[in-house]
């Protein structure tokens, strides 16, 4: 029983290894994956065959050689499975469809007000979401590998998956399991900050980087942190929570109920709380009100001049914190408050953080934009079903993974 145990892990290694190095290292020959996996040519002929046979695989263009006959290229059959990526925010749900080489195939998004934030009301939107998707890319809910979901707040994994968001009253809500039963497809679901992570530090401004931030910036304030290649959780998976470390001793009462939290001032309800105390008027939608606010910064208007100013001032000194502690080698700042504030104040800001960390800290510190723009939490999302994708795991191969047909009842 040892043996056949010890069998079939080290055959999911294996297959493992030869799909995450596919994955992140694009098409290539079996002599190269032979060679750059250290499997065995037998080996990597068993492993790269029976995927082919399940069609994970496929052979694309031949490479030519020094010699020989020319070598077919292996790479992912795009056309083998799908994933659905679900950005659940504050202000808007958006979803959307990726192959199995992450290429977006359609999207949609519903704007949500903040007496809707309840569970059934997103349950009801993933669902609708879901079915939408399915329908305009014309294919049947079967190949659908699973549904990741990137959410604000902390996502528990003691025993169930629960999330616990305190700006929506969730205290440690069984989503996952409710969201399940009512797709009947596989749900991950994890922090949105941490889902970004995961695609930036895979496919985006984190390539070939081993220590980094990346930093979303809404409605509220996150951080994914990335050390040695690997996504950082802490004990009860809710590292990252940098929008809630503190800026000023009994400042601005934080929606987490404390007091002088960095989101307080740089989440987008800060930046707009900062700006009519100045007396400057804004619309109350969100994206509306940030928008007015860097058209008026860019007209050089004093009030926003001044809240941008302090707005850079104090992102820049959370930022330094988080320098000194993690000592990451790139930030990336992303979320969709996050990407326009980095467009207009990339520079002051990168300028600030490299006076006031340790220099050894920020010497050879690079802080940019998510390459994944407004996208990337859906991405992530996208991204927590590939790494399990990725794991070798037989239930996804071959058709092994079985299912209901997909149920899209709206809830009662």
């Amino acid at each position: 029983m040892n043996q056949l145990r010890n069998t079939i892990d080290l055959r999911q290694a294996n297959t493992q290894l030869v799909l995450r190095h596919l994955c992140f290292n694009g098409p290539m020959s079996r002599i190269d994956l032979s060679q750059q996996t250290k499997l065995s040519p037998s080996t990597l002929t068993n492993v790269t065959s029976e995927l082919l046979q399940n069609g994970i695989l496929i052979e694309t263009d031949l490479e030519k050689s020094a010699g020989g006959r020319p070598r077919a290229i292996l790479d992912f059959n795009p056309n083998y499975g799908y994933f659905i990526g679900i950005d659940l925010g504050e202000t808007q749900v958006a979803l959307e469809l990726f192959d199995l080489k992450l290429n977006r195939l359609c999207s949609m998004q519903e704007p949500i007000t903040e007496d809707q934030n309840i569970l059934d009301n997103y349950i009801c939107i993933i669902q609708r979401g879901c079915e939408h998707l399915i329908e305009n890319c014309g294919i049947s809910p079967d190949p659908i590998l699973g549904v990741g979901i990137g959410v604000p707040g902390i996502v528990e994994h003691s025993g169930q998956v629960s999330v616990a968001a305190p700006m929506w009253s969730w205290q440690s809500l069984p989503a996952l399991e409710r969201i399940e039963q009512a797709i009947n497809l596989p749900v991950y679901i994890d922090n949105g900050a941490k889902a970004m992570a995961l695609a930036e530090s895979w496919f985006g401004a984190g390539r070939g980087v081993q220590d980094m931030a990346v930093i979303l910036i809404g409605t509220g304030i996150g951080a994914g942190i990335i050390t040695k290649g690997v996504l950082y959780r802490g004990a009860t998976n809710s590292a990252g929570e940098w929008g809630h470390t503190k800026v000023t001793l009994h400042g601005r009462v934080c929606r987490c109920g404390s007091q002088g939290c960095l989101e307080a001032y740089v989440g987008a309800p800060g930046i707009m709380a900062s700006l009519r105390e100045l007396g400057m008027q804004l619309p109350d939608d969100q994206f509306e009100a940030i928008d007015s606010f860097l058209a008026a910064y860019r007209t050089n208007e004093p009030a926003a001049l001044q809240v941008m100013d302090e707005t850079l001032e104090i992102l820049g000194l959370g930022l330094v914190n988080l320098v000194n502690l993690f000592n990451p080698e790139r930030i990336a700042i992303g979320g969709w408050a996050g990407l326009k504030i980095a467009e207009a104040g990339l520079e002051p800001l990168t300028d600030y953080v490299k006076r006031n960390a340790l220099p050894p800290s920020a010497k050879d510190l690079v802080i940019e934009k998510c390459q994944f723009g407004e996208d990337a939490i859906c991405t992530g999302a996208a991204c927590l079903v590939l790494g399990q994708f990725l794991s070798g795991n037989s239930k996804f191969y071959g058709g092994a993974y079985k299912r209901q047909p997909l149920s899209m009842t709206t809830l009662d």
